[in-house]
């Protein structure tokens, strides 16, 4: 079973159902060998409804339950596994191995509508304020800058109530409050979050797919994969890596709501923010 899939159900496993885990504990133990199994019949083996078995897929990720059999069918082994003799090249190989995969599971747990929502609520906004706490921080101040360079005025400060401060002089009717969460349930970027929904403000959230308090109270969410194993540096390598694709996959789609705003205000957009900070 490839450690990936290993990985996300283990970090998602909290969340799951007792019937939901039932269907977590098979798969890990039994991935390997599974062969084209309908819903129907994996629910049949493990005593369970098949509207189960259906909603574990979904939250893992997959929109349908064929995509996740196929994905694990075709993950073979745990190539992406980091062992004890492997040289660098090798380490090197096995890490782009594992952020592939990782990307392509971020990919596949985003839809395009939630792409044209979020692009459209920044595309409208005058003011954006980005929030993330910790290594989430350093996310949103990316985030922010890219904002800046499309022409935006956005703002991101580490210290959660100076950002509060700022929260409250937003106009609800044409500004944004986004929040960079890869787990989507530490209290300080949730606490960020109910603070905008209060003032009125809308909610952008990029988050991890599973449902959490972050994604629950946004107006539109952005999903990537967050792997709560922290046993090693090996295990967790990629999410960041998820979190920067959405970003940019972000910027991209607000650029296409009006290219040729955009275009004219990009080259400027940094060069005038750092002009007005001089002053």
């Amino acid at each position: 079973m490839i450690a990936l899939f290993t990985a996300r159900v283990k970090s998602l496993y909290p969340k799951f159902t007792m019937a939901e885990r039932k269907v977590a504990d098979y798969l890990i133990m039994n991935g390997d060998e599974i062969e084209d199994v309908t819903s129907h019949e994996l629910a049949r083996r493990l005593d369970v409804g098949q509207s189960t078995v259906m909603r574990f897929s979904k939250k893992m990720g997959y929109s349908m339950f064929g995509e996740m059999v196929a994905d694990i069918k075709s993950s073979g082994d745990l190539s992406t596994e980091i062992q004890n003799g492997d040289g660098l090249f090798t380490v090197m190989s096995k890490v782009e191995a594992k952020y592939h995969e990782l990307l392509k599971s971020v990919i596949r747990s985003n839809r395009e509508e939630d792409l044209g929502s979020a692009a459209h609520l920044v595309d409208a906004a005058d003011t954006i304020i980005c929030y993330g706490c910790m290594e989430s921080g350093l996310l949103a101040s990316h985030l922010c800058w890219s904002l800046v360079g499309l022409g935006k005025s956005a703002y991101c400060d580490a210290d959660i109530i100076q950002t509060k401060r700022r929260l409250r002089m937003l106009d609800p009717t044409r500004d944004l409050v986004i929040v960079v969460s890869k787990s989507g349930d530490k209290s300080e970027p949730v606490g960020m979050a109910k603070a905008a929904v209060a003032e009125g403000i809308p909610l952008l959230a990029i988050c991890d797919a599973s449902d959490n308090p972050l994604s629950r109270v946004a107006t539109s969410s952005l999903r990537v994969i967050e792997i709560a194993d922290r046993s090693t540096p090996m295990t967790s390598m990629g999410v960041d890596a998820g979190v920067m694709l959405m970003i940019d996959t972000l910027i991209a789609s607000v650029y296409q709501q009006d290219r040729k705003k955009y275009a004219a205000s990009y080259r400027g957009g940094i060069v005038a923010a750092f002009s007005e900070r001089r002053e």
